[in-house]
């Protein structure tokens, strides 16, 4: 396996760290959103979201907290997104948090698709979410 993130983890590889501790490595992102930019990375290499163990994925969330609070304040931003993209939609198979300041016309956007979802479509699938959910096989 070869991994940047576990490379620079384990000070192999370059990085900007911001915070490290036992859990979490947190790193400017070299190809930022915008500048402040910041990678909170598990040091338990886990591929996808859901593989995460629960005491990594708390170190996590509470980091990217902690994160967006230093950023907000540092850049006087308008607003911060955190987000995560996992499958075929992540650049580096290590799961990451992306945290980054967002303002007023950066050009950054989320676009959403023209879709109509009728309400009994809503009701099937709630349900079926539910019910999957409540099997506990997840």
């Amino acid at each position: 396996m070869n991994c940047i993130f576990c490379e620079i983890i384990t000070k192999r590889e370059k990085a900007y760290i911001i915070h490290e501790n036992d859990h979490v490595c947190c790193i400017l992102d070299i190809n930022p959103i915008n500048k402040g930019h910041v990678l909170v990375i598990p040091k338990k290499h886990y591929i996808e979201f859901t593989d995460v163990d629960q005491e990594s994925l708390y170190n996590v969330i509470i980091t990217a907290q902690k994160i967006a609070n230093v950023i907000e304040k540092t850049f006087q931003a308008d607003g911060i997104t955190i987000m995560q993209n996992n499958g075929i939609f992540k650049d580096v198979d290590h799961y990451h948090m992306h945290v980054f300041p967002r303002f007023q016309n950066d050009g950054f956007s989320w676009v959403e698709p023209d879709i109509d979802v009728m309400e009994e479509d809503l009701i099937a699938i709630g349900k079926t979410l539910k019910t999957e959910y409540l099997k506990g096989d997840v």
